[in-house]
């Protein structure tokens, strides 16, 4: 079987006679057959591509139906290409969209049909009007490549690449930075050994500057053989061209905090026009969906029909192209898309994207996008350098923003009075409503506003919002300034204006210009000195437990020295000389006489430690609280409200604060929901205003916007503030859907905060309160058992030990007198054996024995007696 020739030069004219005679038959192709709107989708065996197809086409409510073409059955040779040509003859495919193949290249030129390329087209394949590339070719990534290391002058870097589109990026690097760039090629080696080698040559000459030019699989190798050798850390850079489609896994190097630029075609996932969703965010879905979607315009463009007014259309614009270049315009998933008369996109979109992650929590379509963050991007039609680079411009930004967007009419703002953000001066409202409000309001919004346009030179107009209502959806549409902005009726919404999800589906947002959360404020309530404020520095329990403790040691201490027989403290023996001495020793009283047995020691030293820590803690903690009275409420914070029923609660109706409360998984906020919802209908207020006044007319916990609750709190000493702030959000400026302000307007909110602009205003705007500040003058509280609970451990530990003594004097009393038993009988009968003895002796030495037996009478006397009194 002969091989298929490219058709380069005299080979490719040579092959190209051969197969128009060997179809000679078949150029009659002018033959009528039905018209039809069948596309062709070349494909690798890819089952994941059908479903992606069949969903886009649903989306973009077209009538094109499609047919898969298994491209690996079909070779580079002559029989191949017979198959293919039949193949789109018999199957009425009017279009082909898929990876390149030399095969099906050859058979849509022939047979006059438009092949969409979603990858790139060999550098040296001749181009023909029929061939159309979504992807571009190398001279574009040269000249960006190029571009990003004059910009940020890179002076030596290390190359590793694996095709032959990359190598001639490579050469013409090499040409221009001659003595700057060592280039590796790992196509034909690409094992970690190898790689790993190339990368420790290129550390041990002192490279810091890499550029990856791969296939994502040997990217994937090159990059964690960096990682094995640490040379993703800093000051190592790198950047990785994709030149196709494949997606590039980086998101495992996220942790390694390397700084990594990525460089691809566009994926502006930020853009109504396409209509990709959730995990099909890829840039090889995005090119399949452009495909789709040029093909539908040159269907339009010739009213619905097929590949023959197609055909005839081409005809009438002449072989120029000119129906290709002049007619054929769409803006899709991969930015805006025109071509030239051969077949190439006017201008390309590169995409540079940084390594990062999203730290806010938030998620976007894909986990392609957490893993990426765009910083930049690079265009082609641009005269210099400086004006193809934007690395930190975003696509939409780039696309959206000229040099004067504003011109010389005013913006048409909206807002609503919210003090401190926008109020009216001098606290007087106008009686009647006029167009132009600028003289008359003031408020940190207003003063941002000023800003903001001496920044981007722009005039405005404010007026007040009809309803008085930021904006919710009802069942009848949305109201307030999200109203006012959707029908178009004002350019800018200026408000401390929460960003939620449903209000982002209306309007935009800016970058927000402060963060806010939800407060609670009540009324404080009436102060006074309680009779009995001597006992507060100790709760109820630590009370309690200092007088069982009395009772215990008394008791403790009463029975000890019972036992022990204590001689010089015989007042001890009495029960309540025992609680007598307690009583005195913890009230520091001048008490005679102390108990001697060491068991009683023992009872008598831990009650006095416990004493002294009881005595100064309560002394050290008394002061404050005679001083400072603590004014009751029975809430900490926000959550304390559900579980309590002394105050009423509630919010605005419509706000975003109720919305939160309504959608909540959180039990607490839900019971409160419940409460605000079923319960208790008329805890909701119609207006800000009207809720600060019921906070102060009655028991009435308000809930809102924390800036604004600091603000209220600040002019009026009477409220407090509970707990801190929660369901913490951002205010931002908000503007029509798509709108071309949105980009400056954020870039300006950025810049005033850099500058410190707006931390300066909100000090000007949020003055300090000149009332003290109740928690922090009453920062004493009860001491709780937690707390004093060592004192209670010494004590009882004294006791244990003295019971411990206690129990073993006993036990050796009751041995001792054991072992005196026998002793003293044997004595006595001694002494009565002597008596007889002594008896038959002389009469002279009677009287002397008599002496010694009365004597001998009492010691023995004398020794029970003290046995006894042991053992009472």
């Amino acid at each position: 079987m002969q091989r298929f020739v490219k058709l380069n030069g005299a080979i490719g004219m040579r092959f190209t006679g051969i197969l128009t005679l060997v179809l000679l038959a078949d150029s009659i192709y002018g033959t009528e057959q039905q018209d039809t709107k069948k596309v062709g989708i070349l494909h690798p065996s890819q089952t994941s591509v059908f479903d992606l197809i069949d969903d886009l086409l649903i989306r973009m409510a077209t009538n094109i139906t499609v047919t898969y073409i298994n491209a690996t059955t079909y070779g580079e040779n002559l029989d191949h290409y017979q198959n293919a040509d039949e193949l789109v003859k018999t199957q009425k495919i009017s279009a082909l969209v898929g990876h390149f193949s030399e095969t099906f290249a050859i058979a849509t030129e022939h047979n006059r049909i438009p092949y969409f390329v979603t990858d790139m087209v060999p550098w040296n394949w001749r181009q023909h009007r029929f061939l159309i590339r979504i992807i571009p070719d190398i001279n574009i990534y040269r000249m960006a490549i190029c571009d990003i290391l004059k910009y940020f002058n890179w002076m030596r870097v290390g190359v590793l690449y694996d095709n032959d589109a990359a190598s001639q990026v490579v050469i013409n690097l090499i040409g221009n930075f001659t003595d700057r760039i060592k280039a590796f090629n790992i196509r034909y080696n690409s094992t970690s050994a190898n790689v790993r080698n190339a990368l420790k040559e290129l550390r041990d000459n002192y490279f810091e500057k890499f550029i990856i030019l791969c296939s994502s699989k040997n990217a994937d190798i090159v990059l964690t053989q960096a990682l094995y050798l640490s040379l993703l850390s800093r000051p190592n850079t790198w950047l990785v061209v994709n030149m196709g489609v494949d997606d590039i896994a980086l998101d495992k190097y996220i942790d390694s905090r390397a700084n990594m630029t990525s460089l691809s075609l566009m994926l502006d996932t930020n853009t109504s026009f396409c209509a990709l969703t959730g995990s099909n965010w890829t840039l090889s879905n995005a090119v399949y969906h452009d495909s789709l979607k040029i093909y539908q315009a040159m269907l339009d463009f010739n009213n619905g029909s097929g590949r023959f007014q197609m055909l005839k259309t081409l005809r009438q614009h002449g072989e120029s192209g000119n129906f290709l270049e002049n007619e054929i315009t769409i803006d899709g998933c991969t930015g805006h898309v025109e071509f030239t008369k051969a077949g190439k996109r006017k201008e390309t979109f590169l995409r540079m994207s940084t390594l990062a992650t999203l730290k806010n929590g938030t998620t976007n379509e894909s986990d392609y996008q957490n893993t990426l963050f765009q910083s930049g991007t690079w265009r082609s039609l641009k005269d210099t350098m400086q004006q193809r680079i934007e690395p930190s411009k975003s696509y939409d930004s780039v696309m959206r923003m000229g040099d004067d967007i504003f011109g010389s009419e005013p913006l048409r703002i909206t807002t609503i009075i919210e003090p401190p953000f926008i109020q009216w001066k001098n606290d007087t409202p106008l009686s009647h409503p006029i167009y132009n409000l600028n003289e008359h309001l003031e408020g940190f919004c207003v003063s941002v506003l000023e800003e903001m346009a001496k920044l981007l030179d722009f005039t405005y107009n404010l007026t007040l919002v009809p309803d008085g209502k930021f904006g919710s959806l009802k069942t009848h549409g949305w109201t307030g300034m999200v109203r006012v902005l959707f029908e178009k009726e004002a350019d800018i919404a200026l408000a401390p204006f929460q960003i939620t999800p449903k209000r982002s589906m209306a309007v935009d947002f800016t970058k927000p210009f402060m963060t806010k959360g939800t407060s609670v404020v009540v009324k404080k309530p009436d102060r006074g000195l309680s009779p009995f404020q001597f006992l507060s520095p100790l709760s109820k329990f630590v009370w309690i437990a200092i007088f069982l403790c009395f009772v215990t040691t008394a008791l403790v201490l009463f029975a000890t020295s019972r036992v022990n027989n204590d001689k010089k403290s015989k007042f001890m023996h009495n029960l309540r000389e025992s609680f007598w001495y307690i009583w005195g020793t913890i009230l520091r009283g001048n008490l005679t006489g102390s108990p001697t047995g060491i068991s009683s020691r023992i009872v008598s030293a831990s009650w006095w430690f416990f004493s002294l820590i009881i005595i100064s803690i309560y002394t050290a903690n008394l002061a404050a609280f005679l001083t400072i009275s603590n004014a009751h409420i029975p809430i900490d914070s926000a959550a304390d409200l559900a579980d309590q029923t002394d105050y009423d609660y509630g919010t605005v109706d419509g706000s975003q604060i109720e919305n939160f409360f309504k959608h909540t998984n959180i039990s607490h906020y839900a019971k409160m929901w419940a409460h605000m919802h079923l319960l208790s209908k008329e805890s909701m207020v119609r207006r800000v205003e009207n809720g600060f006044d019921r906070v102060l007319r009655e028991k009435y916990a308000f809930l809102w916007d924390s800036p604004v609750v600091r603000h209220h709190i600040a002019n009026d000493c009477g409220l407090t503030e509970i707990g801190s702030p929660f369901d913490l959000k951002g205010y931002g400026i908000a503007t029509q859907k798509d709108s071309i302000y949105t980009e400056r307007l954020s870039w300006a909110t950025l810049k005033l905060n850099d500058d410190g602009i707006l931390y300066r205003l909100e000090g000007k705007w949020w003055r300090r309160p000149n009332c003290p500040d109740p928690r922090q003058s009453a920062n004493s509280k009860a001491i709780e058992i937690n707390v004093a609970s060592g004192m209670f451990i010494v004590l009882l530990g004294g006791i244990v030990l003295s019971i411990v003594v206690f129990l073993g004097e006993m036990l050796y009393y009751k041995a001792r007198a054991k072992n005196k038993k026998p002793i003293e009988e044997r004595e006595e009968n001694n002494i009565h054996s002597s008596g007889n003895h002594v008896g038959n002796n002389a009469a002279e030495t009677s009287s002397k024995d008599d002496e010694v037996r009365t004597v001998l009478s009492r010691t023995l006397s004398i020794g029970e007696k003290c046995v006894h009194n042991r053992w009472e």
